[in-house]
Parts: C-alpha cells; structure tokens; sequence
C-alpha cells in the first residue's frame, strides 16, 4: 500500500536521515523488547485498530504486525515513511501534520500510541485531544516520553555530561509525570496513570506515589515516562 499523503505542514523541522538511523537499526527482537515493555509497564495488550503517531521508521509498526493488531501508521516525514514501508508492508501509512490534526474519523481507533514524539511539539495539549476524538469509547492512548524529574537531569551536569533528555535538539517540550497525566486527563482521558523508573529497579508508579509536598519538581529516577489513559465508555 503506497504512503497516503496530507496537506504540506504549517512547521518546518529539518529532521535528516540520519535520525532515523538509530530505528532502522534496531533488530526484531530489540523492537519486541521495547515496545513489548512500553505496553506491559501501560498493562495494555494492542488490540483491534492500533495508529502509532509520529511512527518514524516504524519500529513501532514492526512490532505491533507481530501481536494482530491492525496498525496504522502516521508522520510528519516522508522519508522515514518510505523506509516503514519496507519493513511493516501491509501496514496503511499516512503523512501529515499531527500538531494540525489527525486526519482519521472520530472514535476509529481502539488504541493510540504517542512514542517520543510530545516532546518534539510546542505544545502537546491539541495532538492529546486529537487523540481523544479519534479513539473509541473505551479506547487508549499510550504516551512515551522523556522524564523531566530523572534524577540523572540533576546529576549530569556535575560530571560534566548532558542529561540525555537535553542531547536531541529537537526535544522543545519536556514533560514531568504530573503535567502529562494532567494534559491528559484536560483533554478527556480518565484513569491515568504513570510510570517512571531505571531498569531493573522496581518502577516508580502513580499508584504507588502519592505525592503531598510542596516542592514542584520533586526528582525521581528513570530518563523515560510511559503513561496510559481511556476515554470512557459513557461522557458524564
């Protein structure tokens, strides 16, 4: 299926080939790792209509093929777009611009993934509720994100090095666990809850945080954030 193409983008970021390096390299059983851990720290299986945003190179596709889900794939570049094609081949794919909308009918997916790609936005709070209108009543979004409270973003600079989150010049927009959940839940997702922590520590979760202090950006470990919501059944 050849890549659908969208209106030209409002922004321009000059992403090369060589970003994408990294996602074609990743081998099968590393893409089944990663994107296996990012639905099982979310406790969600894929199911029904997957759209993975911001899909890049599709490493995000790769795996999704692999568990029946049916994927869609969106993206702002087309030339990581063409290389998805070759490795997820049955996988219907759509260039646009996601901070403009998500050209897809309301309530079509049954679960929607945000992998690295908030932080690359202005502002994410229009692509979250985006990402309400077109999931199902029931449905989820899955977010993936780098963790402002990593306590390594406070220690780095002490040896001298770049807290990863800050290596990527196209990362503008950096999340903490509560701010996410927080836009989330604005745009209409309810039951949200985060996840932080370093592998193979015991993660730090929502559910297990409950924070009552003062201090705004209380540090905790883990340079990445996985945070899942729903959008109900029934609008109260």
């Amino acid at each position: 299926m050849p890549v659908m193409s969208a209106p030209a983008p409002h922004h321009h970021v000059h992403y090369t080939r060589d970003y994408f390096v990294a996602q074609l390299r990743k081998s099968d059983a590393k893409v089944a790792w990663q994107y296996g851990r990012i639905f099982a720290l979310a406790g969600l299986r894929p199911r029904g209509r997957v759209l993975d945003v911001g899909c890049g190179a599709g490493p995000g596709l790769r795996y999704l093929e692999t568990t029946g889900a049916q994927a869609v794939g969106v993206d702002l570049v087309y030339y990581p777009l063409a290389e998805a094609r070759q490795l997820a081949l049955s996988t219907p794919l759509v260039q646009a611009d996601v901070a403009r909308g998500l050209p897809f009918a309301s309530a079509s997916f049954d679960v929607l993934l945000l992998s690295e790609l908030l932080e690359h936005l202005p502002e994410g709070g229009a692509l979250l509720a985006e990402c309400w209108r077109v999931a199902r009543p029931g449905g989820h979004l899955v977010v993936t994100t780098p963790n402002l409270w990593d306590m390594r973003r406070f220690l780095s600079p002490l040896v001298g090095k770049t807290w990863v989150g800050y290596t990527d010049p196209t990362h503008i927009n950096l999340y903490t666990p509560l701010r996410l959940a927080r836009e989330m839940r604005a745009a209409g997702f309810r039951q949200v809850r985060w996840r932080t922590g370093v592998k193979p520590i015991v993660w730090l979760s929502s559910r297990r945080l409950r924070l009552r202090m003062s201090v705004p950006y209380p540090p905790s470990v883990g340079s990445g954030l996985v945070a899942v919501g729903m959008r109900p059944e029934t609008t109260a």
